[in-house]
C-alpha cells in the first residue's frame, strides 16, 4: 500500500494527538485529586463500559440482519452459508447483552463457553468461505 506525502502527514499527525490524548487521560484516571473524583471516575467508567456493550450488540445485530437479508438473495450452499453466520452473528450480539447483566465477559462460566463457542464459529465460518468462495475471486 503506498500512502500518498499528504496522507502520511495527517496519520502521523492523528497518532500523535491520539497519543497526547491518551497520555493525559491515563494520568487523569489514575491519579484522581480526590474521593469525589475517583468516584465520578468509576462512574464514568461503569457507564462507558454499559454503552459500549450496547453499541456492539447493535452491531452484532446489524451485521445479522446484513447476512439475512442477503441470505434472501442466494440459494443453496450460499444461502446457507449466510444464515450460519446470520445466527452466530446474532448470538454474538446477544451474548454482550447479557454480559452487561452479568458484568464480565468470562463470568459466570457458561457465559465464557457462549462468547468462545461464538467466536470459534465465526472462524470456522470465515475458513468456509475463504475455502468456497469462486476462483475468480481468489489471487
Amino acid at each position: 500500500m503506498n500512502l500518498t506525502k499528504g496522507a502520511a502527514i495527517r496519520l502521523t499527525i492523528l497518532f500523535v494527538c491520539l497519543g497526547i490524548g491518551g497520555a493525559y487521560s491515563w494520568s487523569i484516571m489514575f491519579n484522581p485529586a480526590s474521593l469525589e473524583q475517583a468516584e465520578a471516575q468509576a462512574k464514568l467508567l461503569e457507564q462507558i463500559y454499559v454503552n459500549g456493550n450496547y453499541i456492539e450488540a447493535f452491531l452484532w445485530f446489524s451485521f445479522a440482519m446484513g447476512f439475512a437479508l442477503n441470505a434472501g438473495k442466494t440459494s443453496g450452499k450460499t444461502r446457507n452459508h449466510r444464515l450460519n453466520t446470520t445466527l452466530i452473528f446474532f448470538l454474538f450480539g446477544g451474548s454482550d447483552i447479557v454480559e452487561v447483566q452479568t458484568g464480565a465477559w468470562w463470568s459466570p462460566w457458561w457465559l465464557f463457553v457462549w462468547k468462545a463457542s461464538c467466536v470459534v464459529s465465526m472462524v470456522i465460518l470465515f475458513w468456509v468461505y475463504l475455502r468456497d468462495r469462486p476462483l475468480a475471486n481468489k489471487p
